[in-house]
């Protein structure tokens, strides 16, 4: 089974979404991560999975209310491992040629990161529909739609899905593979239902469902 770490490798002192977390997983043989990005005040785009930093750091607030250097006094991570918020680009940059799966929390504006960008960086939204337009933009590069329920039928010509582990049953998977679409299944209940590994079939773990 293919593995991605959940918004990074987390343990009691490293925490979600930061840069400790992105290494971990790396050294703990994942073959890349997941994580979450917002954008700033000042139009960073930073990762993180709230809208707010009152649960991931010792401040308070909106994401979208804070430039990045307001962001930069807070700890995102714990008083043992102390972390700053990440910005994307950086992490772009520093885990090139490992799977990075970028989930874009708002329509926000990718046009700063492009240069960072390799073919192991896939981005993905409950907002298709932006999805579609950022792929009408930009042709070359990975865009999917991130699913509950397969609430819509995958007609339009997105490179790959990523669907809950309830409803990834064999014919499900197989039929998105056999149209040439890349699989990520992510598993909020804690579990893995789905071993088989197939070709362009990812899971994203976190440390309930290893």
């Amino acid at each position: 089974m293919k593995k991605i770490a959940h918004r990074g490798y987390k343990t009691n002192f490293i925490k979600e979404n930061t840069i400790e977390a992105f290494n971990n997983a790396i050294d703990n043989d994942f073959l890349g991560f997941e994580c979450d990005v917002h954008e700033t005040k000042d139009k960073k785009l930073v990762v993180i999975h709230d809208a707010f930093i009152d649960r991931v750091s010792n401040g308070t607030g909106f994401v979208k209310d804070m430039t990045y250097k307001e962001l930069l006094k807070y700890n995102f991570g714990s008083s043992e491992v102390k972390s700053t918020i990440p910005l994307l680009k950086d992490v772009l940059k520093m885990f090139k040629g490992y799977i990075k799966v970028i989930e874009l929390k708002g329509r926000v504006d990718i046009s700063s990161i492009l240069e960072y960008i390799d073919d192991k960086t896939f981005f993905i939204s409950f907002d298709t529909s932006y999805m579609e337009k950022l792929k009408s933009i930009y042709p070359n590069l990975k865009f999917g739609e991130l699913n509950y329920v397969l609430n819509s039928s995958f007609k339009h010509d997105l490179d790959h899905v990523c669907i809950l582990d309830d409803i990834a049953k064999e014919d499900v998977v197989m039929d998105f593979l056999k149209r040439g679409k890349r699989v990520f299944i992510y598993g909020i209940f804690g579990k893995v239902n789905y071993k088989r590994d197939y070709e362009n079939l990812y899971y994203i773990v976190n440390k309930k469902n290893l």
